[in-house]
């Protein structure tokens, strides 16, 4: 019990009996002691107890790509550039990743897209716009790179 107790287990029982004694034990050192008479019930809260640890996975979805035709302003956390919508859209604000040669060279935050000198919440395929995103580290940007524009949800695995 004190080691159940010390790992924070859970004690499983199938068709014996649990002594008073031992209830009065986990009781009070607060052990979680499950008792079954079925096995497909067992079988489904350790299944369900195991799922709640696995880490989630996490899924990212491209939305849209630029090429990027020119840089505007670069400073330490916020670049605008501006270039063309070569694949999918681009929303904002959304999650982003600079790409130079198949390598990625940052992952940043787009905070805001123009298309000419109006502010637009989405510019789709062959269209092009400038764009203003911030990330935690200078990132020396080139025209030619390429800035794909994803989303990342966490989804619950199970066994």
């Amino acid at each position: 019990m004190h080691m159940a107790h010390t790992s924070k287990a859970i004690i499983y029982g199938f068709d014996v009996q649990l002594p008073t004694s031992i209830k009065q034990i986990a009781s009070r050192d607060k052990v979680s002691v499950r008792m079954y008479k079925v096995i497909y019930e067992l079988i489904d809260d350790v299944k369900a107890e195991l799922t709640q640890l696995l880490a989630p996975e996490v899924v990212e979805t491209e939305l849209g790509r630029l090429v990027v035709k020119g840089i505007f302003k670069t400073t330490k956390t916020e670049v605008i550039c501006g270039g063309e919508v070569t694949k999918g859209k681009l929303t904002a604000p959304a999650l982003a990743k600079v790409i130079r040669d198949k390598e990625v060279l940052a992952e940043v935050e787009i905070t805001m897209l123009k298309r000419g000198p109006v502010e637009a919440k989405e510019v789709i395929e062959g269209e092009m716009c400038g764009m203003t995103f911030v990330s935690k580290a200078r990132v020396d940007i080139a025209e030619g790179d390429h800035i794909e524009v994803f989303t990342r949800e966490l989804k619950t695995r199970s066994l």
